[in-house]
C-alpha cells in the first residue's frame, strides 16, 4: 500500500515513471433495503341477496338485489414482496335477525339444497400466485367462521403479484326460517408472512 512508481522503457527509445497511489481499502460494501409490501383490497363492502325464497337459491350482489345465477358479490385483490407469501381469513356470524340465524354451511364444501337453511360462499383466483383454500375452492359452498373463530379462504406460499379472488355468495331458506331482515357482517383480514 501506498505510494509506488512504475518505470516505464522498452525500445522505443523513451523512459519515464508514473506514480500511483495503491489503497488497502479498495472494496466498496453497497447496501440498500426493500420495504415490506402487502396489498388488500375488497371492491364492495356492501352486497346482498334481495328476498329469500324456499323454492329458489339467491346468489349475493352488490347491488342488494341477489341473483338466481352463481355471480361474484365482490371481490378480494391481494399481493406481496413477501417470501413467506400471506393468507387471507374471514370471521363473523352467518345471517343472523335477532335470535334467529340461516345456518352457515360449515367447514366442508357442500351443494346446494334448496329448502333447507345454507349460507356459504365460494371463491375462484386469477393472477399472481395466490390459491384458494379448501373447502372453498370446489364446485360447492362453505362457512366455516363465525364471531370468534376465523377460516383461511386463500393463501399464497412466496411473493405473488396481485391475486384477484372472486367471492360468490349463496343462501337458502328452509319454510320454518323464521320472517325478517337478515345481516351478516364478515371481516376479511389479508396478513403478510415475513
Amino acid at each position: 500500500t501506498g505510494l509506488r512508481a512504475i518505470s516505464v522503457a522498452g525500445s522505443f527509445g523513451d523512459t519515464g515513471s508514473i506514480s500511483v497511489y495503491i489503497v488497502d481499502n479498495d472494496q466498496v460494501t453497497v447496501n440498500a433495503t426493500v420495504a415490506q409490501a402487502l396489498t388488500f383490497s375488497l371492491s364492495s363492502t356492501t352486497i346482498g341477496f334481495g328476498t329469500l325464497s324456499t323454492t329458489q337459491v339467491k346468489f349475493a350482489s352488490n347491488d342488494n338485489a341477489g341473483t338466481t345465477t352463481p355471480a361474484a358479490a365482490h371481490n378480494l385483490q391481494v399481493s406481496t414482496n413477501s417470501a413467506g407469501g400471506y393468507v387471507v381469513t374471514v370471521k363473523g356470524a352467518t345471517l343472523t335477525y335477532g335470535t334467529s340465524t340461516i345456518d352457515a354451511i360449515g367447514a366442508s364444501n357442500t351443494a346446494i339444497a334448496t329448502g333447507t337453511e345454507q349460507f356459504g360462499v365460494r371463491f375462484d383466483a386469477s393472477g399472481g400466485s395466490g390459491t384458494v383454500t379448501v373447502p372453498y375452492a370446489a364446485s360447492g359452498y362453505a362457512y366455516g367462521a363465525d364471531a370468534t373463530t376465523t377460516s383461511q379462504v386463500a393463501s399464497s406460499a412466496g411473493a405473488s403479484n396481485s391475486t384477484t379472488y372472486n367471492a360468490t355468495y349463496m343462501a337458502n331458506i328452509a319454510g320454518l326460517t323464521e320472517a325478517g331482515t337478515y345481516t351478516a357482517t364478515l371481516t376479511y383480514v389479508g396478513t403478510a408472512t415475513y
